[in-house]
């Protein structure tokens, strides 16, 4: 039987190699300013980069919907903890002090958010990418700190605009839209890669399409046609062409082939 396949569910093609040419002219100009900033910067960088593993899964569960909130649930809720620490640190600072030590205590506060980067284990793509999008926010707000703890003995006024408008609104702002874009499934860093997703049908787990594969098999074989039919549809909307394949030959044996 012949079958159409839609471009919106192909998975992402293979990574393009990734230039670091530009990445490591900015981070040796930031570094003329600071050294410990510029190795920050291309350390985010680096984590940006990253992409998901081949096994990742491009369709998005309620579990991971769930598990890609918490990211911005803590951001919202961090500075509770992180605002002291930096307060803690900055005010140590005096007029001797270099501009590393000065970026170093604007970055201490970061060991707080460390655990987030358990994120990046995950085998979905969304909880992933939302993940670095976390990252990318937190790195933000560690920079505005770093202009925030440079300013804070010399333009005082300047340092608490920075930290009450530009820091602030980097918590709120980014939180609200991260919160929003998972309401909706959607994610803006998946969006500047060129990824698409799919949605997981209802109680259907997100998996890599190998295992809504065998899923399918399993369910066919303990004579469960629905659970069967589910992970077959999973497959074909997330899968590539052998994929799609295999799961057409498993909805055919649900006879189920007319009806997708």
């Amino acid at each position: 039987m012949n079958y159409s396949v839609s471009p919106d569910l192909e998975k992402p093609s293979a990574p393009k190699k990734k230039n670091w040419f530009i990445p490591i002219i900015i981070a040796c100009i930031i570094g003329i300013w600071s050294a410990l900033a510029g190795l920050f910067f291309f350390a985010v960088v680096w984590v940006l980069r990253l992409d998901p593993g081949a096994d990742a899964s491009f369709t998005i569960s309620n579990n991971d919907k769930k598990t890609a909130k918490r990211v911005y649930t803590w951001l919202f809720w961090s500075p509770i903890i992180t605002v002291p620490v930096f307060i803690g640190a900055a005010s140590s600072l005096s007029y001797s002090t270099t501009i590393n030590e000065k970026v170093l205590a604007a970055l201490i506060p970061l060991f707080m958010h460390v655990f987030l980067m358990l994120g990046l284990t995950s085998k979905s793509a969304f909880v992933y990418r939302h993940t670095q999008q976390g990252i990318l926010l937190i790195a933000l707000r560690a920079g505005m700190a770093s202009l925030v703890a440079v300013n804070v003995e010399n333009h005082i006024d300047y340092a608490l605009v920075l930290f009450f408008f530009g820091n602030g609104a980097l918590w709120l702002i980014g939180s609200i839209v991260g919160w929003n874009q998972i309401f909706k499934s959607e994610c803006w860093f998946m969006k500047q890669k060129g990824e698409k997703t799919t949605i997981s049908p209802q109680g259907i787990p997100s998996l890599p399409v190998q295992k809504h594969l065998e899923q399918s098999q399993e369910s066919i074989h303990r004579y469960k046609a629905d659970e069967a039919k589910q992970h077959a549809l999973a497959a074909f909307r997330s899968g590539d062409r052998d994929a799609k394949a295999q799961a057409v030959k498993l909805l055919k044996t649900l006879d189920e082939v007319e009806k997708f």
